[in-house]
């Protein structure tokens, strides 16, 4: 038992494994009506390679301060959309710690999570690109944050859309000021640098938005509603691999009707 450990204490794992920053944060609070505060932080760049060091950072981080996974009371799973392989590593982990200590559980919106950090200084709306595949990214849109609120309200819902469509449903705002920020940005440069440049009314945050603040995501925390329901993924398109299954079944030499039902029953988790 840590010598931080008491009765009352909640002990909270955040992760987020949905682009290519891998974030495991670590945070306690004394009583249920606290906000969570942060003990570790470990953000790792190892795009295609979480499945090596998640767990052994998770480890780490409690190792440092002498807690044990049963100790852990409370999950956060970043839910998506973001990398099918990700998110699959994130939840795996967390449904293998939860099985073994029955602590209680949230998944939190990614998008909304990064539109949280600028919404603290800008009076405009908020777009949030974040990138799917070649030519391919998630959006949301955003109110202002209204005086006193924590949270921006929707203008949309999280849509999986080609680059033009984005750009198509941002104009059809028809906003006099607005941000944007996101990973679709910088994955499809030339196509968002020529849209930004003809319209002068939308102004680009710095990468460092790109990735959600470790005060935001625990921020989410404190606001989610926990439970010992494992919440689902946000798969709003198919694996690289599901996309390629006939290419994939005939280097296998089997069928692709064999591949698709051993694969139908297959959990979101």
């Amino acid at each position: 038992m840590s010598l931080l450990s008491n009765n009352k204490m909640d002990l909270l794992l955040a992760l987020d494994g949905t682009e290519e920053a891998l974030q495991i944060i670590l945070a306690k609070r004394e009583e249920t009506e606290e906000k969570f505060s942060l003990l570790d932080a470990r953000t790792l760049i190892v795009p295609g390679k979480s499945a090596f060091f998640m767990v052994p950072a998770i480890k780490n981080s409690l190792d440092l301060f002498g807690f044990t996974a049963k100790e852990i009371t409370h999950l956060a799973c970043i839910a998506g959309p973001g990398s099918f392989t990700g998110l699959r590593l994130t939840f795996s982990a967390a449904a293998g710690i939860i099985s073994g200590n029955n602590a209680l559980i949230a998944g939190l919106g990614y998008l909304p999570l990064l539109a949280a950090g600028p919404a603290e200084f800008t009076d405009a709306p908020i777009w949030v690109v974040t990138h799917s595949r070649r030519l391919k990214v998630y959006i949301q849109g955003f109110e202002p944050l209204a005086e006193g609120g924590s949270v921006p309200k929707e203008l949309t819902p999280v849509l999986p859309v080609s680059v033009e469509e984005a750009a198509s449903i941002i104009k059809s705002f028809n906003h006099e000021k607005a941000v944007i920020l996101g990973s679709g940005l910088l994955k499809n440069k030339s196509f968002f640098d020529e849209f930004l440049a003809a319209n002068p009314q939308l102004k680009k945050l710095p990468e460092r938005f790109n990735t959600p603040a470790v005060r935001d995501i625990l921020s989410g925390a404190d606001l989610a509603e926990f439970s010992n329901k494992m919440p689902f993924p946000l798969y709003l398109r198919g694996s690289d691999a599901e996309d390629n299954l006939e290419a994939i079944t005939k280097k296998l030499g089997i069928s692709l009707e064999v591949a698709r039902k051993m694969l139908k029953d297959i959990s979101p988790v």
